[in-house]
């Protein structure tokens, strides 16, 4: 995820609400409206049901003038925007763009996207979905004991007591440099990370700075030490562990999933899905854990992954937290975020998720999709007036 964004919304969360009214691109100061005609999603064998905007209580006008912004250019090099309202499919809408290389793509229903850093959301429901299965006994589990080959990075009888709940807040209390540090940097940790021989270990032979529970201190690689967990509690690894017991229950046929040479998954940021199917993570977590009535992810895990778990930034069990202000009203917002505008955005009050997929950074352009929910896709919740000008 792009750190400059993540700086940003720990800075806003904190005090409870997102308004991003310095945001690098403002749709209303262009002059006139320019909208785009709405088409209802194409219903396909993948597990969605589809609707009309209009039938799940959604301003039409709203969401055509946001597709009119994205078209013109308003909105630059977004690449895909979905809607799931009450349950249903409303708004999915592809666009052609930059992908990371430089290259000119088109983007439909079937491309596979990076998904960055939200992939850290999806790996934290491997994590819950293994301790359902009492595979790993509890948040409290000490690191130590889950990762027993690296038992002689604890012999501190402090860092010793790094349990598996400070992984998943991102609280153990590990030197770490990532944000601040350019990803062009080597002496970024995560560059570093990507450079050692063995991921995990590099990450957890750092030293103990502070103590745990305590602070908040963003790293890819406590990721990747809990892909590591999933692996050593099921032996499977987190790629195939996903496969069996959470994409093959939504339905997810088709991703990829990155790996580093010596065979562990890269589950800070390597995953690559469909949006659809990224909508899907989404839903999941607003809809209890369920899909199409099969209960793939408890419901105690999706409250405690989804409530603030780090004493000093909204931030649960990998999941971003965080509201929205549209006009006077502050919706709650659950998000999993990717580096560059990637973005799983839930909204439980509006019973509605967004997700979108982009490659930008700079002058604001990564938080674009924190702009639109806020200037017309909130709005079109809270208002949906039967009539509208066209």
């Amino acid at each position: 995820m792009n750190a400059r964004l993540e700086i940003r919304w720990r800075s806003l969360v904190t005090v409870g609400v997102v308004c991003l009214t310095g945001c690098g691109t403002n749709p209303s100061a262009h002059k006139g409206i320019e909208t785009s005609h709405y088409t209802v999603p194409e219903q396909v064998n993948d597990g969605w049901s589809t609707a009309d905007v209009r039938n799940v209580g959604l301003d039409n006008w709203q969401i055509e003038n946001l597709l009119g912004q994205i078209k013109n250019g308003t909105y630059k090099n977004i690449h895909s925007f979905l809607i799931v309202k009450n349950g249903k499919l409303a708004v999915e809408e592809y666009f052609p763009g930059q992908e990371e290389d430089g290259r000119h793509q088109e983007y439909g229903r079937d491309t596979l996207h990076g998904i960055h850093s939200a992939t850290k959301s999806v790996n934290s429901i491997l994590v819950g979905i293994a301790i359902a299965q009492h595979r790993i006994s509890q948040v409290d589990a000490k690191v130590s004991a889950l990762l027993p080959e690296y038992s002689d990075l604890f012999t501190n009888r402090e860092k010793d007591e790094i349990r598996l709940k400070h992984l998943l807040s991102m609280t153990a209390g590990l030197s770490w440099a990532e944000w601040g540090v350019p990803y062009t940097d080597a002496h970024n940790d995560h560059v570093a990370m990507n450079r050692s021989a063995d991921p995990v270990r590099y990450v957890l032979d750092k030293p103990l700075v502070t103590a745990q529970g305590t602070k908040f201190n963003y790293s890819s690689g406590i990721s990747i030490a809990l892909g590591e967990v999933v692996y050593k509690s099921s032996g499977l690894r987190p790629d195939k562990f996903a496969e069996e017991h959470l994409f093959k229950p939504l339905g997810i046929l088709n991703y990829q999933w990155l790996k580093y040479p010596n065979g562990m998954v890269q589950t800070g940021g390597g995953l690559y899905m469909r949006p659809r199917d990224m909508a899907k993570i989404g839903y999941l977590f607003l809809n209890g854990g369920r899909w199409q009535g099969k209960q793939i992810v408890s419901e105690e895990w999706i409250r405690e992954s989804t409530k603030q778990q780090a004493p000093d930034a909204q931030y649960g069990y990998q999941w971003w937290l965080g509201r929205l202000r549209a006009g006077d009203q502050a919706v709650l917002t659950v998000g999993a975020q990717g580096r560059r505008g990637q973005f799983i955005l839930i909204l439980p009050e509006l019973q509605m998720v967004a997700v979108f997929t982009s490659w930008n950074e700079g002058n604001g352009l990564t938080e674009q999709p924190i702009d639109m929910l806020q200037r017309f896709v909130i709005p079109a919740a809270l208002q949906s007036p039967p009539n509208n000008p066209k």
